[in-house]
């Protein structure tokens, strides 16, 4: 099950992805601006929450989210949007191809971390069967839901201060571990506060379970805001690194625990906390005293400067998670363990225009050449095309699969995949897209359009959930997502155009 769903639909990507990505190198293929020269000419954007205009762009502002919280289902292969290594004046070509071997290098690693990530959704089903998978899901749900958003924009300020280059990195990694800290705190606050107010009430007896998984926040915000560090300074062996050892930590204890001992649901949940710990004490090494020594910027500066991406998180992540909060709120524990052991199964559809997001965002910041029309129809169209034949692919083989894999005891959630491959495919597009106006510095631009598509989706579910059941939920978010394809391709096209009429 890892394996082929990894290898055989994004096989054909991968291929294709990199010809998508000689292709937008052709458009970047003279010098970018140097990175420090890049992120001096943006605002930190912390004056107000309007949509910066075209001479007040952020830096980092594509570098979205990583991905990589330990055991929450969340994977995001296109969160390394700075590529600070810029070629010198006369290295275009060895610029461009060094551009496509990091794209393929970042592909390798955002499947070896999918495989980890489907590894783990096979340990949880076979050792807690479908009943204890829905369990599962719903101790862990307001971890996913809050991960990111409690971040802040944490993630993109400490990313830009590293690209900058004019920070001492040791300094900077103490301000990213404080700041995990302190974003982390305020998040397991609010992650308590919702298992004690917003569970259903035959799912309040998890109650215990979800305050102990909210202790992993803390842990998870270190690792991810210093992983900001190494990927804003171009440090792309540490970061690879310590992603792979954070994506790693919780299978590799569910593994070494179902070999010695029954795995429960009450120790899987020790161990996701437990994960948690082990990738913040990776970030930590060669930090010399990390907690007394001097650092800067200091926490409350960031946080100052975070807003706007903050703002923006705060849209995108409920609408990516809205389905999973519909799951627990409406459908019983063993429906909800179908669904949620479906959703690491479709991750593999999603890497390939998720990592293109790398250089959707340098185009979008470049100020002296960015993407035509064309360019635009090109990626588009050729993301659109990988990820229907992806999807077809994986969508034939994916029902015996998860019969050989799960066991048969999981049959019923074939359906289930069937319906979220496509929902997998358009988000993998969405977040390139997304990196792109991220890129034009305008993060809050896609703020309503996310709303409005998290509204679709409730309407969808409320209209179909009484007839069709669980699946409607699945139904719903595909819909959703296709309103948010159309609307974020729209403002991307029109970023194109009004950046074209700018100049000239």
């Amino acid at each position: 099950m890892a394996r082929n769903p990894t290898n055989a639909a994004p096989t054909t990507q991968l291929n294709a992805g990199s010809a998508i990505a000689s292709g937008l190198t052709q458009q970047t293929g003279e010098r970018v601006k140097e990175q420090s020269a890049l992120v001096g000419s943006l605002k930190a954007c912390d004056d107000d929450l309007r949509p910066e205009s075209e001479d007040e762009r952020p830096a980092c502002s594509g570098a979205e989210t990583d991905g990589l919280s330990v055991g929450s289902e969340s994977f995001d292969a296109g969160a390394m949007e700075l590529d600070p290594a810029r070629p010198g004046d006369g290295e275009a070509t060895k610029g461009a191809t060094g551009r496509i071997g990091s794209f393929i290098q970042t592909v390798g690693f955002a499947f070896g971390i999918v495989a980890l990530q489907m590894g783990q959704g096979i340990l949880l089903a076979r050792l807690l069967g479908p009943e204890g998978r829905g369990q599962y899901a719903t101790t862990v749900l307001y971890v996913q839901l809050l991960l990111y958003i409690g971040l802040f924009g944490g993630l993109e300020v400490i990313c830009r201060y590293a690209a900058e280059g004019k920070s001492d990195i040791l300094r900077l990694r103490r301000s990213a571990m404080w700041l995990g800290i302190t974003t982390g705190v305020i998040t397991t606050v609010f992650v308590i506060g919702c298992n004690l107010v917003a569970l259903p009430t035959e799912k309040r007896f998890l109650m215990p379970l979800g305050l102990l998984c909210a202790l992993s926040m803390i842990g998870q915000h270190i690792m991810l805001i210093m992983t900001a560090v190494d990927r804003g300074s171009g440090n792309y062996a540490a970061y690879n690194i310590r992603r792979l050892v954070a994506a790693a930590a919780f299978p590799g204890l569910l593994l070494v625990a179902a070999l010695v001992t029954k795995v429960t649901l009450t120790l899987a949940c020790i161990l996701f906390v437990v994960a948690s710990l082990i990738s913040a004490m990776t970030c930590m090494v060669g930090v010399s005293n990390p907690f007394r020594g001097e650092r800067n910027p200091r926490v409350r500066r960031l946080l100052s400067e975070s807003r706007p991406y903050g703002v923006s998180m705060l849209a995108t992540e409920v609408f990516e998670r809205l389905d999973l909060l519909l799951a627990m709120w409406l459908i019983p524990l063993v429906a909800q363990g179908f669904y949620a052991a479906m959703v690491p199964v479709v991750y593999p559809l999603t890497v390939i225009p998720n990592t293109l997001g790398i250089f959707l965002f340098n185009a979008g910041a470049d100020e002296r050449k960015g993407l035509t029309t064309r360019d635009v129809h090109r990626i588009l169209g050729g993301s659109i095309a990988i990820q229907t034949v992806s999807t077809i692919a994986f969508m034939l083989m994916i029902g015996p699969l998860v019969r050989l894999v799960y066991g048969e005891e999981f049959a019923p959630a074939v359906e289930f995949a069937l319906w979220l491959a496509p929902v997998s495919a358009i988000r993998g597009i969405l977040q390139g897209l997304d990196s792109y106006v991220k890129g034009r510095g305008r993060p809050l631009a896609v703020v309503r359009c996310r709303i409005v598509a998290a509204v679709v989706m409730l309407v969808v579910t409320a209209m179909l959930v009484q007839s069709e059941g669980a699946i409607a939920i699945a139904k719903a978010a595909l819909v959703s997502q296709i309103v948010c394809l159309i609307w974020l391709s729209a403002i991307v096209y029109r970023a194109v155009s009004q950046s074209k009429n700018s100049s000239g």
